[in-house]
């Protein structure tokens, strides 16, 4: 009788042993499944960087206005040389494209101008600019501004010193953006 009460414990531990292995595989299994939806339903780096990429500004009195996004970040850049505007804003959009805007760069140089930089809100409808006056990214006059984000365009309230309410810029690679810039390079589309 020793014999058959120690078969069955031995086997009843390596039931319960076995189960426990099963449950603890199951949770590990759950456990990583609701790890991969988690992150697939958090917003993602594709999702947050969505509206990557160069706009030009198509408003009245800021013409020559370029904004570059990458993730939160936003550059406000300013293309002011009318005789230069084709030659400085095609450079802009250059070096937005392949990350190497130049920071101190002045019109009068031959250059475009940085006017500000700043951080969009995860709610992408508020900038913290590092110098709402726009002088180069002194940080000595931070603020905030508007932004509204869609598909099309990108809307950004007044914020420097400008008299103009309202910014709108569109994607730089957008038929109306080629056709304007076609314009200002004196080309025919």
């Amino acid at each position: 009788m020793n014999s058959t009460r120690t078969e069955r414990a031995t086997r009843t531990r390596i039931a319960v042993s076995a189960a426990a292995l099963a449950a603890g595989a199951l949770m590990l299994t759950a456990c990583s499944g609701s790890s991969d939806a988690a992150s697939s339903q958090s917003p993602s780096s594709s999702q947050a960087s969505s509206f990557d990429g160069a706009y030009i500004s198509i408003t009245d009195g800021a013409r020559g206005g370029i904004a570059a996004i990458k993730g939160s970040k936003i550059t406000y850049i300013n293309v002011t040389a009318s005789d230069q505007q084709c030659q400085l804003t095609t450079k802009a959009l250059d070096d937005i494209k392949h990350g190497s805007i130049v920071k101190d760069g002045q019109t009068n140089e031959g250059q475009y101008q940085i006017v500000s930089t700043g951080m969009i809100n995860d709610g992408r409808n508020s900038v913290l600019w590092d110098d709402v006056n726009g002088s180069d990214q002194t940080g000595t006059e931070p603020g905030s501004g508007s932004i509204s984000m869609s598909d099309s365009s990108i809307t950004l309230g007044y914020t420097f010193a400008y008299s103009i309410d309202q910014v709108q810029l569109i994607p730089a690679d957008s038929d109306q953006a080629k056709a304007l810039m076609a314009k200002d390079c004196g080309q025919h589309s």
